[in-house]
């Protein structure tokens, strides 16, 4: 049995995140060399990137300061209108990776997976 998002990032602790100045530098971090990993093209053509578990919108941030374009999705309500409430640049989707990914899988071509370039 699992705990429902809304107990574990309610409002207050959404709120959390966003005032830890260490959480948001790792954060950063984290976001940056993600985009490394990615090896993506150095053609100067912007990508369309997932963010799977975006929370606020911070990942979303540093993929939009790297000139892609971006969607986050994310189970936490809280954590998204903190994102709202930042007015990030990407597009926002309330809903569990697991049931959205499998209806992706499922309905989409072997070359489709939930990272999109």
């Amino acid at each position: 049995m699992s705990t429902p998002p809304e107990i574990l990032y309610n409002d207050s602790e959404a709120r959390k995140y966003t005032f830890s100045s260490r959480i948001v530098e790792i954060q950063a971090r984290l976001s940056e060399r993600a985009l490394e990993l990615l090896a993506l093209p150095e053609d100067d053509v912007p990508r369309f990137l997932l963010d799977i578990g975006c929370g606020f919108g911070l990942s979303g941030e540093t993929i939009s300061e790297n000139g892609h374009q971006w969607i986050g999705l994310d189970i936490s309500a809280s954590l998204l209108n903190v994102a709202v409430e930042r007015e990030v640049e990407g597009d926002l989707l309330l809903g569990d990776m697991g049931k959205v990914c499998m209806s992706v899988t499922r309905n989409a071509d072997e070359k489709d997976c939930c990272f999109m370039q």
